[in-house]
């Protein structure tokens, strides 16, 4: 197997069978440069092809990865009301922590779970330009069997929830001024007891079942926000 084509032709249907699955990470070019035995400018050419039909996103420094799938309805009806002025800029991601825990009493009642069933508790610091939002995401397990937590890096919070076994059909979205914990201020590089932005993002499904929360924290002094009553 030599012609671009031909490897373009196979990764799409590994996707297409699941062997490679919505929102999980490819092999990156030097990786597929030794699976299929042919030059870098090959493999580049298949994966330019698929990153052009929309089936694998690419980022620099990143990686690749097969594009999650995304609902019918409007992403950005569903992003709730309340949006910061900094909206348009680039925002950087890095993964503070990833890892498996149990419910507990508090998130076994958000998703109707047992206090003992497994869930996902990932922490992240998104940078953009003009602030720094410290956020947590909590999904069950399993909803998310096979969840990388990298796709973070290059998709919305919505596309990267869609790679579990439900789709988002709705989010409810709180919006309060709090006072930040010693633990959280550090990641935001502010003082204990600075007032911070507290947004909790709770999405659920076409059954009205919770399926992920997250929150969103950011520095209230710095961050501006719009309130679009439309």
């Amino acid at each position: 197997m030599t012609l671009f084509k031909d490897i373009y032709k196979d990764l799409d249907n590994k996707i297409k069978m699941g062997l490679y699955k919505k929102g999980s990470a490819l092999p990156n070019e030097g990786e597929l440069q030794l699976i299929y035995g042919v030059s870098r400018t090959t493999i580049r050419n298949a994966v330019d092809q698929l990153v052009l039909e929309g089936k694998v996103i690419r980022k620099r420094g990143i990686g690749l990865f097969v594009s999650p799938k995304v609902t019918k309805q409007n992403i950005l009806n569903m992003t709730g009301i309340i949006k910061p002025t900094y909206l348009k800029s680039e925002e950087k991601i890095k993964i503070k922590d990833a890892y498996l825990r149990k419910a507990g009493a508090y998130y076994a009642q958000i998703f109707n779970i047992s206090p003992d069933v497994l869930v996902y508790y990932i922490t992240l610091l998104a940078f953009s330009d003009e602030e720094k939002t410290y956020e947590k995401i909590i999904m069950p397990l399993d909803l998310f069997p096979a969840f990388d937590p990298e796709i973070l890096k290059v998709t919305s919070i919505i596309e990267a929830i869609n790679t579990g076994t439900s789709d988002v059909q709705d989010v409810y979205q709180d919006f309060q001024l709090v006072e930040v914990n010693e633990e959280d201020s550090k990641y935001l590089s502010i003082e204990s007891g600075s007032p911070v932005f507290k947004i909790t993002n709770t999405f659920s499904d076409n059954e009205e079942k919770n399926i992920a929360v997250e929150y969103k924290l950011q520095n209230a002094l710095t961050t501006k926000y719009k309130i679009d009553f439309d």
